[in-house]
This record gives C-alpha cells, structure tokens and sequence, in this order.
C-alpha cells in the first residue's frame, strides 16, 4: 500500500494498514533509535509508547507524506525527552584542556586490532552469504534508510515481498554471526 494511502487508512480507524505500518517501520525505527540512544530496552519500549500515541491519536494525526521521517522525528524527539538531563553533557560540562589518552600496552593494541579484523572478516563473509538481491534490500533499508514501500518502488516489487526478503536475510546473518556474539 502506498504510504499516502497507508497513512489515511489509519487515520480511518483502518487496523490493519496499522499493522502493516507496525511491521514496515519496525526495523527501521529500532536501527535508527539505536543511533539516538544505544539502551536497545529503551529504544524498544519507546518505540512502542510511539505506536500507541499514534493509534491512540489516529484521527487527529496530520497529512503525512513521508510516514518514516514523521515517525523518526518523534522518535527522536521521544528518546531525548525519555533520557535524564543529567546523562546529556553540555559544551560547559566538557573538558577544555587536551583529554588523556587511553594507553594500551603493544601486545594489548595487537590483540584489539587482530579481534576487531577478525569481527570484520566474520561480518564481511556472512553479508557474501546472501544474494545479490538480500544485500540490495539490506542496504537500502539499513544504509539508505529507505522504507519498505520506498524498497518496493525501486525494486518493482511489492512491500510485502521486500518485509519477506528482509526478514529472510536478517535471518541468514544471524545464524553466520550468532557463533561471533
């Protein structure tokens, strides 16, 4: 469904274009909030209390065009709020002098470097797992940050076959990195 059409649905008391919202922007929100923030507990329960808003206030939400960026701003806004001032440094908190630096010894900085090539080789050979297809989709909705329905558009697909791709690629790395964490 487009996201004009999506996005009045709801707006009708329409459940399962709520659902199908639920499901699209899902993955997106939580990458993002995680970005905000890095607590993935308050990041999760925010989203939710975000959903709820929107189901609650269904009839009284304004013209969207960009369902993503509307919901992204309020969760951005949400998880700021949601956070303690006291945890928020200001410039006049920080510093003015030159930090001291963290010194590892020569054997501890070899053993960071060779865990970090390590983890990078492990992640670069499961995302050459997938198809040529999985990795298009996995980029454009976690690097591109592009929507489900925008996904579609540009595949010539349906948001439906782009969720199952997805899904089924994020499970793909999954299980290749479950060993890694």
């Amino acid at each position: 469904m487009e996201e004009d059409l999506l996005w009045r649905a709801i707006r009708n008391n329409d459940l399962e274009a709520f659902t199908e919202m639920y499901k699209s922007y899902y993955q997106f929100l939580f990458a993002y909030g995680l970005r905000v923030n890095g607590n993935k507990d308050l990041v999760k329960d925010t989203i939710h209390e975000l959903f709820l808003e929107v189901w609650k206030s269904r009839t009284r939400l304004p013209e969207v065009t960009h369902i993503g960026y509307y919901l992204r701003t309020i969760l951005r806004r949400k998880i700021i709020k949601e956070v303690p001032q006291q945890q928020w440094r200001s410039l006049e908190d920080l510093p003015s002098g030159p930090a001291d630096p963290v010194e590892f010894s020569y054997e501890e900085e070899l053993v960071r470097l060779q865990t970090d090539a390590e983890m990078k080789q492990k992640v670069h050979n499961a995302i050459h797992t997938l198809t040529k297809k999985q990795m298009e989709v996995i980029r454009m909705k976690f690097f591109d940050e592009k929507s489900y329905a925008e996904i579609a558009d540009l595949t010539a697909t349906t948001p439906r076959t782009v969720y199952n791709q997805v899904y089924e690629a994020l499970k793909i790395l999954r299980k290749c990195l479950s060993l890694l964490f």
